[in-house]
This record gives C-alpha cells, sequence and structure tokens, in this order.
C-alpha cells in the first residue's frame, strides 16, 4: 500500500510539473549570471493587475479572484484568456499590487477590456531586471529571507537597484511546495557609478 501512494503522488507531481512547463512565462533573455543572481531583460509585455490591502500572504488570494475571473471570460469580449506565469506581486505603499502577465499574442488594442473596474491593465516596457529563484513555499519569512541576499547581493555588484522588489510566483497554488519555482525580481536603473 504504501508503494502504491508514493507512485500515485509521484505520477500526480509529474503531471503537475509538465502542465506547469506548458504555460506561457514571460519572455527575457539573460544579460549576466553570476551563480547568485541573473542580470535579465524583460521584453515588452502586458500586465491585468488588482490593488488589495492586507497582510502579505494574503494579499494574493484575495486578488486572485478579480484576476482570474478577468481571464475567464469576465471582459467585453467574454474571451478566455491563458494564464501565463509568473503571478507577480510587489508592494505599493500600504497595499498590494498582484499582477497576472497577458499572453504574448495580445497588445492593448486586442487585449479583451476588464468588465471589473478592479481589474487594470497596463504596458509594461522593456526593462533590465535582476533576478534570484529559489524553490519551496510562500511564507513572508521566506521571501523576505531571499529578498535580503537579493539586496545583499546588488549591493556588492555593478547595478543598482531602482524600483521595489517583485515577488514571482510560476506555480499553481495546488503544486507540492517542495516543486515550486519563486523568484525575486528587482528593477535596475542603470551601471552603478
Amino acid at each position: 500500500m504504501k508503494h502504491l501512494v508514493i507512485t500515485i503522488f509521484g505520477m500526480v507531481s509529474l503531471t503537475m510539473s509538465i502542465s506547469a512547463q506548458s504555460i506561457e512565462s514571460l519572455d527575457y533573455s539573460v544579460v549576466s549570471s553570476d551563480g547568485v543572481i541573473e542580470i535579465r531583460k524583460y521584453e515588452p509585455h502586458l500586465l491585468a493587475s488588482v490593488r488589495v490591502a492586507g497582510d502579505f500572504e494574503d494579499a494574493g488570494s484575495r486578488a486572485f479572484r478579480p484576476l482570474f475571473k478577468f481571464i475567464t471570460g469576465e471582459n467585453n469580449s467574454d474571451a478566455k484568456i491563458a494564464m501565463t506565469a509568473p503571478v507577480i506581486q510587489t508592494s505599493d505603499a500600504n497595499e498590494w499590487l498582484i499582477s497576472f502577465v497577458m499572453p504574448r499574442e495580445y497588445n492593448l488594442e486586442n487585449l479583451p477590456v476588464p468588465a471589473s473596474a478592479v481589474v487594470e491593465v497596463s504596458s509594461q516596457a522593456e526593462i533590465i531586471m535582476a533576478a534570484m529563484e529559489y524553490s519551496g513555499g510562500w511564507s513572508k519569512k521566506r521571501y523576505l529571507m531571499h529578498e535580503a541576499l537579493m539586496l545583499e547581493a546588488l549591493a556588492t555588484g555593478n547595478y543598482k537597484s531602482c524600483g521595489a522588489p517583485r515577488w514571482a510566483r510560476h506555480n499553481a497554488p495546488f503544486t507540492p511546495w517542495f516543486m515550486r519555482k519563486n523568484e525575486i525580481l528587482v528593477p535596475l536603473c542603470n551601471e552603478a557609478t
């Protein structure tokens, strides 16, 4: 019986991993890497975002419903929009900004307009960001630990941060914690002088 449970768990984990890999991800190219962080150039893209109040760990859940409704047809075209990765969370004053990346096929002219006033669509220009990947759970403690490592690595490097760190989650909530891919992303202004 124990082997059966382990086999089933392994098959479910593999299936979730394969399906997560088939989701479109935000395009970028690696500019440089030092083994700890990557410097990436992200292509222009669209974000659908919701602002929410609350604590770090509940913000994503609170914003998920209106964003999910938007991509599943609650828009002016009743169109379904494919889920992409990552979901991005950043602090904005006393609120959180939670964003879904829109698929590459869309631009501001052809993206359906959200039916809900709480969903905002914005165009993002090409941007250079430092990225640090880590796996595991979605706790605030775990995030802050990796954010501190990222900021420490940037402080000793040739790049200057110019914006709030962003937390990028690449997996669905039902993905086992040990299989989750997370990233800290920090916008960069230019090389430090």
